[in-house]
């Protein structure tokens, strides 16, 4: 009696505010030892919080950070080194001794995609096609756990109960609901690698494994899903809702303890440290706290998103930094956690816009397309699609006759601002142009001279003056190029060029040369990640005209991360974007179509000092792609990831550049057109941040 009326005093002071339970069982957790010398104080901590969260309304604590307050993501190096779990084997040689091993199911053997097990109701919602049914599938369980609490004094409930209640309110069938929701668990729910490891070394050594867990599946349901996930080989599985009590009560452990003998050893481990721990400690189990994948994790996600994209991704990284099975490089991560979102869900964007224009081949333009590509091809291969060398130099030397300012910025007026200095010469190199050296003293130019804010106008004269030379110089090469791109397009009269950004220049230029110059007979169509310029209205008319399609922002599209990237971090943030999209190749600088060579490809100065963290940052991306394509790959629309939504982790990263800065200053990065030739460099990121004052 003396039992129930505390566990009921327990439910109403702790229990029935969740704000009140989380923040007592993170004190607990902490303060264990503390907690048993002083329960008194810790009666004078809960009436604080009841005070707090029931009297004053403050949904967290006042110490705690305002809620308004955004997260930073974990800063000082590789987030899944930021939490201590031992080594699984280690962890499962600490549990050679005890006769019985128990485990707690969600969330300790099994883990959902979700960093909120609510959020596979949402999934449910689309399957009945019915408007917020994860509301009601929530309300249907709290009213079924008042009811049964009314009824028989404890609020153990099953899933038949819940679903007589959803049919009630809804008309939906009980059993076919309850076969949805079962068909969708067994869907998506996947082992925890580290506890999958754990759990094998102990079969391996014959070790007696039960299950032992809070739910309102019965056990004939929790079997299957644990035969699913490889489980096979435990001894029982105790669930709640079977025995109309509780882990949390004690209750459910005391069964346990009858029927496998009260002189056993036995050790339970869970992830929620009042049942999994406190109450296992109260019948004289041993117990292992594992905390929970998210919340470790979650402190460090972004903010902001809609509700499903961002609980499945929250999961997903969450699951996969701290499950405690391996650990990753800052790199890898900065690929995984920031980028593999935005490429995925730009990947995506394409292959529904390339089908909206009846685009029938998409070329992704190197070197940023090359992550693009690999992700695209993985999963959208019905569609044709290619990796086109093209880049900023080629697309201003072979479109120079259109473009003549543009060649003339990105020539002339850039290469005075680079970090470095650049001789005349190597400028001249850079684009082919040596045979303007000789008209160098004309201008009062040497070919040792720095090409600097001092003499620009003057190597703007030379070019202009002998511009008719200049395009002469490319003119065989562009017949070679026409070869090129009508080997790409094979024969389509619908393709698409995919870029990172950021006012589409490449995708115009290579448009220009197929539509107009060649008159190819192809209709050329652009997509860009993002789009944005010091000029405001630089690429409006071609917004306006969808002549280019955006997935994450412009001026006209996503306003507020439009001005986040532009006036934030002193215009820096395009470099951070795009080493998401970097490649382990030298860029792309033209053809050299000759009679003695015959037809080559030539390449900018290499960045081989790049390429280990570049491999690195795509095994990231393309881990993360795969592991949410392939988790949602029968829920198809949950892949379509708005560009808002795939902004926000790299939002979250650059808010602060304290990560870049330590991981990134040595990366070589170009920012302007062609390298300097003439001592084999570009300039690097530390030198960009510093004259940039970051």
């Amino acid at each position: 009696m003396i039992k129930k009326i505390k566990d009921k005093m327990f439910y109403y002071v702790v229990e029935r505010n969740p704000h009140i339970l989380q923040e007592y069982q993170q004190y607990r957790w902490r303060n264990d030892k503390f907690h048993e010398e002083n329960r008194l104080k810790s009666w004078f901590y809960l009436l604080d919080l009841n005070f707090k969260h029931r009297i004053l309304k403050i949904p967290h604590r006042l110490e705690s950070p305002p809620i308004q307050q955004s997260k930073l993501p974990y800063l000082d190096g590789a987030e899944s080194e930021s939490h201590y779990r031992p080594l699984a084997h280690h962890f499962a040689y600490e549990l050679l001794m005890y006769d019985v091993i128990s485990f707690d199911i969600f969330d300790t053997l099994l883990l959902r995609p979700f960093d909120d097990p609510k959020k596979l109701f949402m999934l449910l919602g689309e399957k009945h096609d019915y408007v917020d049914f994860m509301t009601i599938r929530v309300k249907a369980e709290q009213e079924a756990r008042e009811n049964a609490n009314h009824k028989k004094g404890n609020r153990e409930v099953n899933i038949y109960d819940i679903y007589e209640i959803i049919e009630r309110n809804t008309g939906i069938d009980k059993e076919y609901g309850i076969q949805v929701e079962l068909d969708v668990e067994l869907e998506l729910c996947y082992a925890n690698p580290y506890m999958k490891r754990v759990f094998e070394i102990l079969k391996s050594q014959g070790k007696r494994m039960i299950a032992t867990s809070d739910m309102y599946l019965p056990e004939n349901m929790i079997r299957q899903l644990l035969e699913k996930c490889d489980y096979n080989g435990f001894e029982d599985v105790f669930v709640s809702c079977d025995y109309n009590c509780s882990k949390r009560d004690t209750y459910l452990f005391r069964i346990v303890k009858n029927k496998i003998g009260a002189n056993t050893r036995v050790v339970h481990i869970g992830d929620n440290y009042i049942p999994d721990v406190v109450s296992a400690q109260q019948v004289g189990f041993d117990a292992k706290y594992y905390e929970n994948v998210n919340e470790v994790g979650g402190k460090y996600r972004a903010d902001g998103m809609s509700e499903l994209v961002s609980s499945a991704y929250s999961g997903i990284v969450n699951a996969h930094l701290h499950n405690g099975l391996k650990k990753y490089s800052p790199h890898y991560e900065y690929g995984f956690t920031y980028g593999g979102l935005y490429v995925f869900g730009y990947c995506n964007w394409i292959y529904n816009q390339a089908k909206k224009k009846n685009v029938e081949k998409v070329l992704f333009l190197s070197r940023d397309g090359y992550i693009y590509h690999q992700v695209f091809r993985y999963f959208f291969n019905d569609m044709p699609s290619e990796y086109a060398l093209w880049s900023r130099i080629a697309n201003t030397k072979y479109t120079a006759e259109k473009n003549k300012d543009d060649f003339l910025t990105r020539m002339v007026r850039q290469k005075a601002n680079t970090t470095f200095d650049i001789t005349i010469s190597s400028l001249l190199d850079s684009f082919k142009l040596s045979i303007l050296e000789s008209k160098l003293e004309e201008f009062g130019l040497k070919k040792s001279e720095i090409v600097n804010n001092g003499n620009v106008k003057q190597i703007e004269n030379l070019i202009v003056k002998y511009w008719g030379d200049i395009l002469e110089s490319v003119e065989h090469d562009l017949e070679e190029l026409k070869n090129y791109f009508e080997y790409l397009i094979a024969g389509h009269q619908n393709v698409a060029i995919v870029d990172v950004g950021w006012i589409g220049s490449g995708a115009r230029g290579i448009k220009y040369l197929i539509e107009d110059k060649w008159k190819l007979g192809c209709k050329v169509s652009s997509f860009v990640a993002a789009s944005t310029h010091y000029n405001h209205s630089a690429i409006i008319n071609q917004l306006m005209s969808e002549e280019t399609d955006v997935y994450i922002f412009s001026r006209m599209k996503n306003r507020n991360l439009y001005d986040f990237h532009l006036h934030t971090n002193n215009k820096t943030n395009n470099i951070y974007f795009e080493l998401f999209t970097q490649a382990c190749s030298p860029s792309f600088s033209g053809i050299n179509a000759n009679e003695t060579d015959g037809l080559k490809f030539e390449f900018d100065v290499p960045e081989v000092e790049n390429y280990e963290v570049i491999e690195q940052i795509h095994e990231g991306i393309m881990d993360f792609a795969k592991i949410y394509g392939e988790t949602f790959n029968k829920f198809k629309y949950v892949y379509n990831i708005s560009g808002y939504d795939a902004y926000l982790p790299f939002r979250m990263i650059t808010k602060d550049l304290k990560f870049i800065k330590k991981f990134y200053r040595g990366f070589s990065f170009s920012r302007f057109v062609g390298a300097d030739t003439e001592n084999q460099r570009t300039e690097n990121l530390g030198e960009i941040l510093d004259k940039s004052n970051l």
